[in-house]
C-alpha cells in the first residue's frame, strides 16, 4: 500500500509540473514578476499543484491515496474525457451524427449540393462513382464507401512520394 501512495505521489508529481506550464504558463510561476522562471519559483509553483491535485484526489483527507481513491480518480477523468469528446468515439467524431449534420434537408441522404464546401467535398466524377444507386444522393454506406476510397487514394499517393 505504502508503495503505491508513493507510486501515486510520483505521478501526480509528473503531471502537476506539465499541469502548471500547460494550464496557465509561467505566469503564476514567475512570482516576482521578473519575466524569469527561477528553479525555486518552479518548484514552488509545482509543489502547489501538487498539494491541490492529491488534496482533490484524496476524498477522506486521511493524506494518504487509497486504491479507491485512485480508481475513483481514473473514473472522474474518464467521464470527463468522454463528455469532452461529445459522441465521438476514440477522438473520432460520431459518423451519423456527422451525416445527420450534413444532411441539411432531412432526406436521408447527402447531394452533392449538401457536400460543396466542405473539407471532404468531392467532384462531380467522384460523387457519381460513389453514388451505386443512382439516386442522386449518397446514403451513409455510399458516403462511407467514398470516403474510404479517398483515404486509400491519399495513401497511395503518400507512398509514390515518400
Amino acid at each position: 500500500m505504502r508503495t503505491k501512495t508513493v507510486v501515486a505521489v510520483f505521478t501526480l508529481a509528473a503531471l502537476g509540473a506539465t499541469a502548471v506550464y500547460a494550464d496557465k504558463g509561467t505566469k503564476d510561476a514567475d512570482a516576482n514578476n521578473d519575466g524569469f522562471v527561477s528553479l525555486d519559483e518552479m518548484k514552488s509553483a509545482h509543489s502547489v499543484r501538487l498539494e491541490e491535485r492529491f488534496a482533490k484526489l484524496d476524498t477522506n483527507a486521511d493524506g494518504l491515496l487509497s486504491t479507491d481513491e485512485m480508481a475513483a480518480a481514473k473514473e472522474a477523468r474518464r467521464a470527463d474525457r468522454d463528455k469532452r469528446r461529445d459522441g465521438r468515439r476514440h477522438g473520432k467524431r460520431n459518423p451519423e451524427k456527422m451525416f445527420s449534420k450534413l444532411d441539411a434537408d432531412g432526406s436521408g441522404g447527402l447531394s452533392l449540393t449538401e457536400l460543396e464546401g466542405k473539407r471532404f467535398s468531392p467532384d462531380q466524377d467522384a460523387f457519381q462513382a460513389a453514388d451505386t444507386d443512382r439516386s442522386g444522393e449518397l446514403d451513409a454506406t455510399e458516403m462511407q464507401a467514398m470516403m474510404k476510397a479517398r483515404r486509400a487514394d491519399r495513401r497511395g499517393a503518400d507512398k509514390e512520394q515518400g
